[in-house]
């Protein structure tokens, strides 16, 4: 169930047998296949199931010996760039375990999007070992403003995976990308126009750090249910609302969210498709007629 609603898991198999083993495994491995998902061993006998937006390198052998299984130990897992949902689930499924260590960069100070490196306690990882180029998107400022949104759509035209980069941050009026280094030079060769500026792509080796900017509305709402958060502070009626959670287009904490009745909590993030990205803030004050008084942190 977990792998059909698109969230990883960890599958410990230490208390099966050898054959009841594999025969566990060649199940996951079906399911991992028709979901176009990945299924990776973190440690013996432990597998890491994935969907199809997180990505691990290696590959699996059921008949290793124990001296293989010391020397899987000693490996490196590093994934593509995960949101922090998927973040999350990394560290709450192996970060507790004291052999491994799960460390996380996105290329900027308070990245957002991360990729992650699991690894045995001794390893010491590097800044490089994340495979991470941050470029600065050189173009004619002057002839036409580019936005988050055209930068976006550009890389997803041209068929990069949106796990194959992270935050594409503006900073005094220039963009920065942080990219797998793998197709930093197919994004150099074949993207060269957004909208109407050329661009070029030039790699970046100075700390940016990240800081978000917000448009503040207070509104007036009458219960924290999710449909109700999106009815006021989008503009729209409550059915549009609860039709747009229901086919998906809302997420909270960027996880997807179905439930109309789900009650936000204070300094929720929600993203609503092709509408933006908005903190829900809970100014903890009541009207005379007991509706609430909150506020939406809009992402500009």
């Amino acid at each position: 169930n977990y792998l059909k609603t698109k969230k990883a898991t960890v599958v410990n198999l230490h208390r099966l047998q050898k054959d009841q083993a594999k025969r566990v495994v060649d199940f996951l491995s079906g399911v991992i296949y028709a979901i176009e998902g990945d299924i990776q061993r973190i440690g013996p006998k432990i597998f890491l199931c994935t969907p199809r937006n997180i990505s691990v390198a290696g590959t699996i052998d059921l008949d290793e010996d124990e001296q293989e299984q010391e020397e899987y130990k000693q490996r490196l897992i590093l994934t593509q760039f995960l949101d922090p949902y998927h973040q999350s689930i990394v560290k709450s499924v192996i970060g507790h375990q004291d052999e491994v260590q799960v460390l996380e960069n996105g290329g900027f100070i308070h990245s957002e999007s991360q990729r992650m490196i699991i690894a045995p306690y001794f390893y010491e990882i590097e800044k490089e070992d994340f495979e991470i180029v941050v470029c600065k998107i050189i173009y004619a400022k002057n002839f036409e403003k580019l936005t988050h949104r055209d930068i976006l759509g550009a890389l997803m035209s041209l068929g990069i995976k949106r796990e194959l980069f992270g935050d594409i941050v503006e900073k005094d009026k220039d963009f920065y990308l942080a990219v797998d280094r793998h197709i930093y030079e197919y994004l150099k060769d074949h993207l060269s126009m957004i909208k109407r500026s050329k661009v070029k792509f030039v790699e970046w080796d100075e700390e940016i750090e990240i800081k978000n900017d917000y448009l503040i509305k207070s509104f007036i709402v009458s219960s924290f249910r999710l449909d109700k958060i999106i009815s006021s502070f989008y503009k729209i009626s409550r059915q549009k609302a609860a039709e747009f959670i229901r086919a998906g287009h809302v997420k909270v904490n960027h996880k997807p969210v179905e439930q109309i009745n789900y009650l936000c909590n204070n300094k929720d993030i929600i993203s609503f498709k092709k509408h933006g990205r908005v903190m829900f803030v809970d100014c903890n004050k009541q009207t005379r007629s007991d509706n609430y008084v909150v506020e939406g942190y809009f992402y500009k």
